[in-house]
């Protein structure tokens, strides 16, 4: 002790200073819990989140294969679709070609019958041309009863088909419902399709409408006044020619002024009036397109379909 004083300082810092430490540690002990917690408490929301996001990438992705696996289902219908209406038109022009190869054996038959009166001195000719005629008209009349029924074993296939396709709308039908407004635009689709069916079904009942004519007399040129009328498309664009009896070729017209001639000749010649359309290996025209103008030119001015 120099001086004779007693250093009081030494004791109170000794104490303080170990009574400051205890309550530092504390403090950054109760820091680091609360870090600690609230690290774990981010943690737990993450796994949520990440669990979360893992179920939605899920659930999309079912969507999605449940939407890509019915735009297959109607991309597959359409095919059915058009390779049916492919098959009606092949039909539609059979039966033309049908028509016409029936008029030109009745033309042969009427030439052999003109023949067979100028040979009236000959009768064993005769009667012989007349026995191979009728047996021609026989096979004929056999032909016909067969592609008759081949028609209506292919139109009780179209039918199963059709049937088929039903049960498969309703099908779909029912499965739209559970759909989201997505497939709703695909449930769309399929109303197309059924209105796609309807038509077929009319031209159905139009060909069945055509094979009940084949039964009565076919057409035929023979004492009728023949006019040609001739369709081909040159770069896209329709063009119509038009020869009458007393033309010495094919003469073009547009479509106004071949409508007002066959008029006029309708109303000479009444049911004399006989109409032959006429399309070139290279018309250029489809199969529908030829059926189209055949038949409405036909059907207006054709003494057969005035009947």
């Amino acid at each position: 002790m120099p001086g004779g004083f007693v250093d009081l300082r030494l004791n109170d810092g000794q104490s303080s200073e170990g009574g400051f430490w205890p309550s530092f540690t504390d403090i950054m002990m109760v820091i680091m819990l609360i870090f600690l917690l609230a690290m774990l408490t981010l943690l737990l929301k993450n796994m949520d989140l990440v669990h979360q996001l893992r179920t939605s990438l899920d659930a999309e992705q079912a969507a999605t294969a449940q939407a890509h696996s019915t735009t297959d289902i109607n991309t597959q219908l359409n095919k059915r679709l058009k390779r049916l209406e492919e098959q009606a038109a092949m039909l539609q022009m059979r039966l033309i070609n049908l028509g016409e190869e029936h008029s030109r054996t009745l033309a042969q038959l009427s030439s052999s019958e003109q023949q067979n009166t100028q040979l009236k001195e000959n009768l064993s000719v005769l009667t012989q041309a007349r026995d191979v005629a009728l047996t021609e008209k026989q096979a004929m009349e056999n032909k016909q009863a067969e592609l008759m029924a081949r028609l209506a074993a292919r139109a009780q296939e179209l039918s199963a088909q059709q049937q088929q396709f039903e049960a498969k709308l309703a099908e779909q039908q029912h499965l739209y419902v559970l759909k989201t407004e997505e497939l709703g635009r695909l449930k769309s689709s399929s109303d197309t399709q059924q209105e796609r069916m309807k038509k077929l079904e009319l031209e159905y009942a139009s060909l069945e409408t055509k094979y009940q004519r084949l039964i009565r007399p076919a057409r035929s040129s023979l004492g009728k006044v023949v006019v040609l009328v001739r369709y081909h498309k040159v770069d896209g664009r329709l063009n119509i020619e038009i020869k009458g009896s007393a033309d010495s070729d094919y003469q073009p017209v547009s479509g106004t002024v071949l409508h007002k001639r066959l008029s006029a000749m309708q109303q000479k010649y009444g049911k004399k009036l006989y109409v032959r359309i006429i399309f070139p290996d290279d018309s250029g025209l489809s199969y529908t397109e030829a059926w189209t103008l055949t038949e409405s030119l036909l059907r207006m001015y054709d003494y057969y379909y005035q009947e």
